[in-house]
């Protein structure tokens, strides 16, 4: 026991690195042991073949493809290899049916076509694709097939475009033109022509002597080609009546969209076009009823307002230039139509362009001046008008029952009010205008009390001319109808020198 002991104590007492190398010398023996094999060779392991697909989405029936656009059409696969990677890919694609294409080799994994379409717009593709990985093993043929088809052009109104179904003459509409294919497949340019036109004629370019809508087809190109925006502008409606205006565009397919509007093309009837610019009917017990009872029922012209000016404003002053007058009367509201129009009715009292006759306005508007929430131009105001800007009284007042306009004309009738809702505002006349009404005292607040005016004529009497424009400030739907009919009787012919039935 002692010597075992011994010995245990004489290993204890080993120094640390021989310790290490005995250690290190069996693990030596082990690795020695074990590598007494050949080295692994990666080719004893079989080669597993890759994958080809095809990109196509199916419809939502997942039964059949549907059409594609035949226009830079991209075809997209993939190769996929569980034990490397593809290194390149063999694509064929056959544009008729039955017939073989050639394969070619490519490391891309798309490409984009442009086909030819058959008389019907249609086309294919027949694709196949096989692919090879870092090992030379092929994959099986993926194959799919691919109809095509051309997009007609679609064509449809501007998103803020107002449609209308009337109009004097004159229209003006705009549209957009738009193809799936993408819009460089579309015509550059548009044909127009209304129902009247002989569309056997062959179409002459816009602008050009003898290109009438009216007559023939006319050709027009996009004012925005690439946003596919065109606007139609028709001028001399040649007859009144129900009209269509068909619009067509063609793409390169050789499709042809057509677009058709109808509408009412009006007569122009009487010498007085009628501008009805309050809201619903209250207006037709008495102006309405007022110009029947001059022209006969069905024999002037009204222009409603209700929706709005054109889309256009060069449609009414088109529309203003076929009539010698015109009578404009507002609401109680102040007008956003009449001062958007503010610019047209003073081109149409004093015409810039030589050879236009000008015109002559009656307007008959509470809000014409004062503290409305719009304002009219100063310089109509005063100089087309010829009346100030500053109310007298400046705020609006209610006509009472018993108090009338009286005329400051001979020849005008009084005013006489069948209410107290009408309300009117006080005029000043300024150099060179005439004050043709005025209303009886009236205490109003603030005091003093007015006599304030509410007809005033530009220019004055004295200058022996018409009438360019009469301005009435009291609202007429609130007055007796007979003195109505006789102050337009009045104003018409004796103020504006308008010839009447």
């Amino acid at each position: 026991m002692r010597e075992f002991r011994a010995d245990t104590a004489s290993r204890r007492n080993l120094p640390g690195p021989l310790l290490f190398a005995l250690a290190f010398a069996i693990l030596m023996a082990v690795v020695a042991g074990g590598c007494g094999n050949d080295p692994f060779d990666p080719d004893s392991v079989p080669n597993q073949a890759p994958v080809a697909r095809i990109f196509i989405s199916p419809n939502e029936a997942g039964l059949d493809l549907n059409p594609t656009s035949y226009y830079r059409r991209t075809f997209s696969w993939s190769g996929t290899d569980p034990d490397g990677c593809v290194v390149e890919y063999y694509v064929s694609i056959a544009t008729t049916l039955g017939e073989e294409a050639p394969w070619g080799v490519t490391t891309e994994t798309d490409t984009t076509m442009t086909f030819t379409t058959d008389d019907e717009g249609d086309a294919m593709a027949l694709v196949k694709v096989a692919c090879r990985d870092d090992r030379g093993a092929l994959s099986d043929t993926a194959s799919q097939f691919i109809p095509l088809k051309n997009f007609p052009p679609v064509i449809n109104f501007q998103a803020d475009f107002d449609t209308f179904t009337w109009s004097y003459g004159s229209a003006s509409l705009r549209f957009f033109a738009i193809d799936l294919d993408g819009n460089e497949t579309m015509s550059d340019s548009i044909l127009y022509y209304l129902d009247t036109a002989d569309t056997l004629l062959p179409p002459l370019a816009e602008g050009e002597p003898g290109a009438d809508p009216n007559l023939r087809p006319v050709r027009m190109a996009f004012q925005a080609p690439d946003e596919g925006l065109f606007e139609v502008g028709l001028h001399d409606i040649a007859n009144p009546g129900t009209r269509t205006l068909t619009v067509a565009v063609s793409d390169e397919a050789d499709a042809v969209t057509k677009f058709d509007w109808t509408w009412e093309s009006l007569p122009v009837l009487g010498d007085v076009l009628v501008l009805d610019d309050v809201t619903g009917d209250y207006d037709v017990p008495v102006q309405q009823a007022a110009m029947d009872s001059i022209f006969g029922p069905g024999n002037w012209s009204r222009y409603d307002l209700e929706a709005g000016l054109p889309d256009r404003l060069w449609v009414l002053t088109e529309t203003l230039r076929q009539f010698p007058a015109a009578f404009w009367y507002t609401g109680s509201s102040p007008s956003y139509n009449l001062r958007d129009a503010v610019p047209i009715l003073t081109d149409y009292l004093a015409p810039t362009e030589s050879g236009v006759e000008a015109g002559r306005l009656l307007l008959a508007c509470k809000t014409v001046v004062g503290s409305t929430t719009i304002r009219l131009s100063s310089v109509f105001v005063q100089e087309t008008l010829g009346i100030s800007q500053v109310a007298a009284p400046a705020t609006m007042f209610v006509i009472p029952i018993d108090k009338k306009a009286l005329p400051l004309i001979p020849s005008l009738p009084e005013l006489r009010p069948m209410s107290a809702y009408g309300t009117a505002i006080g005029l000043m006349p300024v150099n060179g205008s005439e004050a043709i009404y005025q209303l009886e005292y009236h205490r109003y607040t603030p005091r003093p009390p007015f006599e304030p005016y509410v007809g005033v004529r530009m220019p004055a009497s004295a200058t022996g001319e018409t009438a360019r424009a009469v301005t009435i400030s009291c609202q007429l739907e609130f007055m007796m109808l007979e003195d109505v009919v006789s102050a337009l009787r009045g104003i018409f012919s004796d103020e504006m020198g308008v010839d009447l039935p």
